[in-house]
């Protein structure tokens, strides 16, 4: 899943993952994707911090705060400073990217992430 209030970066990214084969779901912002993850987990959830509504912060609390959503990997795609990585690690985010990231890098943590998922 792909959560970013900026169409640009979710058509983006979108495209990416789905180039790699992986199924792309796409949310408009944190509320929307609480939502759409309430009805289907994703594999990983790849979000930005500044939303409205809900932001990527609050989303990542949600999930971790939910037995049913606490395991799924997150990769937090933000400007990058040393404050936001340490209130991301504390939120429990599992990868923190500074944009713009390198396109191999995204799709190398989500492999990794997913490997480890599958306990592989």
């Amino acid at each position: 899943m792909v959560a970013d209030d900026s169409k640009v970066v979710r058509i983006k990214t979108g495209r990416l993952l789905s180039a790699h084969q992986y199924q792309v779901v796409v949310a408009e912002d944190g509320l929307d994707a609480a939502r759409q993850i309430g009805s289907s987990l994703p594999d990983v959830l790849v979000t930005d911090v500044d939303m409205p509504g809900m932001g990527g912060f609050e989303l990542t609390r949600q999930l971790r705060g939910d037995p049913r959503t606490a395991h799924v990997p997150i990769i937090m795609v933000t400007s990058d400073s040393e404050q936001l990585r340490s209130e991301a690690a504390a939120a429990g985010v599992n990868v923190i990217l500074g944009k713009p990231y390198p396109e191999e890098q995204l799709i190398a943590h989500i492999q990794r992430l997913m490997s480890s998922q599958r306990g592989g």
